[in-house]
C-alpha cells in the first residue's frame, strides 16, 4: 500500500506543474470568476490517479461548471480541492491532464471515483479542474456549424418584410431553449399598414433564461409562424422556446 502511494505522488510530482504539486494550495492563477473574499471551503480526497493527456480541445456541456483548484500532497496520496469559479459555455477549453478521486462515504451516499480534467482557455486566463462529465470533447462550435466568434454572433442580415397577422401584449413568462441556439430579431412596425421587417440582431446565449412579454404572428412561406419578444434581446421564433425557466442538469 505504501508502495502505490509513493509511486502516485511521484506521478503527481512529474505530471503536475510547479505549483499544483504543492502541500499548500496553488495561488497565483487566474480565476473565471473575481476571487471571493472569505476563503473557499477546501475539501480533501483520495488521489486515486493522475496523467497527461494528449491536449485536446473541449467544452460545457450546459450550465457552468465548477472550476476547482487542487493542492497535491508531496508524501501520500491525497489531493485538497476547494472551487474558485465557474467555466462559461460556448467557449472550447484545452485539457492537458487527468485525475481520478475517491470521495469519502456518507448516511446519504456510497464513496464513488469521479474524473477531473485540467482546463485551460485558448487566451489562458481560465484554468483549473473541472468534473470530466461536465465537458463534451472538440472544440465550441456555433449553431450553423461556423466556429463562434463575437463578431459571427453579432453579424445582421438584411431584413425581410413579412405580413403581420396579430400582436398582443402577453404575460410575463420565462422560458429556455433546447438543441439549436435560436436567433433573435429586431422589428420594425409599418404605421399605415400590417407589415413587419425583423432584422437578425444575433443568438440567444446558452444556459439561460428569458422572459417574454408580448408576440406576433406573421406570414412567413404562405403560414402563420409566431414570434415571442425575449427582453433585452428581440423576437424569437416561439416554436425554437420551451416554457419554463433554464435548469441545470445535476
Amino acid at each position: 500500500m505504501m508502495k502505490k502511494v509513493a509511486m502516485i505522488a511521484a506521478a503527481a510530482a512529474m505530471v503536475l506543474p510547479l505549483g499544483l504539486g504543492a502541500i499548500a494550495p496553488a495561488t497565483g492563477e487566474t480565476t473565471a470568476m473575481a476571487a471571493a473574499k472569505v476563503a473557499a471551503k477546501k475539501t480533501t480526497y483520495t488521489l486515486v490517479s493522475v496523467k497527461n493527456v494528449k491536449k485536446a480541445a473541449y467544452h460545457v456541456k450546459s450550465g457552468k461548471p465548477a472550476l476547482y483548484s487542487a493542492a497535491f500532497a508531496a508524501d501520500k496520496a491525497k489531493v485538497t480541492m476547494a472551487k474558485k469559479g465557474t467555466l462559461a459555455g460556448e467557449k472550447t477549453y484545452n485539457v492537458t491532464k487527468q485525475i481520478v478521486i475517491k470521495t469519502k462515504a456518507t448516511k446519504k451516499a456510497k464513496a464513488k471515483k469521479v474524473t477531473y480534467a485540467y482546463v485551460k482557455s485558448t487566451n489562458g486566463k481560465v484554468k483549473g479542474w473541472a468534473v470530466l462529465s461536465k465537458l463534451t470533447a472538440g472544440k465550441f462550435m456555433a449553431a450553423d456549424g461556423k466556429k463562434a466568434t463575437k463578431k459571427a454572433a453579432a453579424d445582421k442580415i438584411a431584413g425581410k418584410t413579412y405580413t403581420l397577422v396579430s400582436s398582443a401584449k402577453i404575460k410575463k413568462a420565462a422560458f429556455h431553449f433546447k438543441g439549436a441556439t435560436p436567433a433573435y430579431f429586431s422589428g420594425k412596425f409599418a404605421a399605415d399598414k400590417p407589415k413587419v421587417t425583423l432584422t437578425k440582431k444575433g443568438v440567444l446565449p446558452q444556459s439561460k433564461t428569458f422572459y417574454a412579454t408580448k408576440k406576433i404572428t406573421i406570414k412567413q412561406n404562405k403560414k402563420n409562424v409566431k414570434y415571442l419578444y425575449v427582453t433585452n434581446k428581440g423576437w424569437v421564433k416561439a416554436s425554437l422556446l420551451t416554457a419554463g425557466k433554464f435548469m441545470a442538469a445535476d
